[in-house]
């Protein structure tokens, strides 16, 4: 567990290997973030981490002019398992898709796949800002570990190629009156893995819904009476799943 006297901390991702009394460059981005953005001076401290190593204390051992050196000094966490959970979810205007990539992160993703639906209207993303994204909201959310990003693809190839015993959920709000679709939400996981799917504004059309429901590991939810915007809907089913198998199952078990 973190000691919550480095909470305060600055952090960094650093994804080479992490040792103690080791010695590590920190340069370009994260270098200007440090210095100008943060203000950190010679001596201060920062904690630096990987999914690999874990999370380290270290000291800023000297500052140059396009580069610092840090000395790792003190190992404050070991890496622990986390949730696995992955996000397909259909690209939107540049600001609230770069709010989904940056949520995700927080809320636990380990995987994100931006897919191509049929009313998909951005047809190419940046992958590099993307990793970029990921890492900030890592650095920020006390996370360990980066999600994978994988290219645009278009959703019915990743679907066809899916592992049947990862159960997908999706906002559908076609089925509030549907009886016949209704199901035990309660009963949908029986391990701690799954999927979120987001459509794209306008949601799926009547054909990808037909699809979808023809594959008995996606399972369709109602989010309610309101329609939600995309970046809404992925914190929204993240949540309930967290909720359901995740890590708010205790709280939420805790209180039944």
């Amino acid at each position: 567990m973190l000691d919550l006297s480095y909470k305060a901390k600055v952090r960094i991702y650093f994804p080479k290997k992490i040792l103690l009394k080791q010695t590590v460059t920190i340069t370009t981005k994260q270098l200007h973030y440090l210095i100008n953005v943060m203000r950190k001076k010679k001596n201060d401290t920062v904690l630096i981490f990987n999914s690999i190593d874990g999370e380290y204390l270290a000291k800023i051992s000297q500052i140059y002019k396009k580069y610092m050196v840090l000395i790792i000094e003190k190992k404050i966490r070991d890496v622990e398992t986390e949730i696995d959970l992955w996000i397909l979810f259909a690209p939107v205007k540049k600001t609230p898709t770069e709010y989904i990539i940056q949520k995700a992160t927080e809320l636990g993703a380990s995987k994100i796949f931006p897919v191509i639906t049929d009313r998909t209207n951005t047809k190419q993303i940046n992958l590099k800002r993307m990793r970029n994204i990921v890492i900030e909201a890592a650095e920020q959310s006390e996370r360990l570990t980066i999600p994978e990003i994988f290219d645009l693809r278009k959703l019915k190839d990743l679907i066809e190629s899916w592992d049947k015993k990862r159960i997908i959920l999706y906002g559908d709000e076609t089925i509030r009156n549907r009886d016949e679709i209704k199901f035990d939400l309660q009963n949908i996981y029986s391990k701690p893995s799954g999927a979120i799917l987001i459509g794209p504004e306008g949601g799926f059309t009547n054909d990808e819904i037909d699809y979808l429901r023809k594959k008995p590991y996606i399972k369709p939810i109602d989010l309610g009476s309101r329609i939600l915007r995309s970046d809404t809907a992925v914190i929204s089913i993240i949540v309930l799943w967290h909720c359901l198998n995740g890590n708010m199952k205790k709280y939420t078990q805790s209180n039944n």
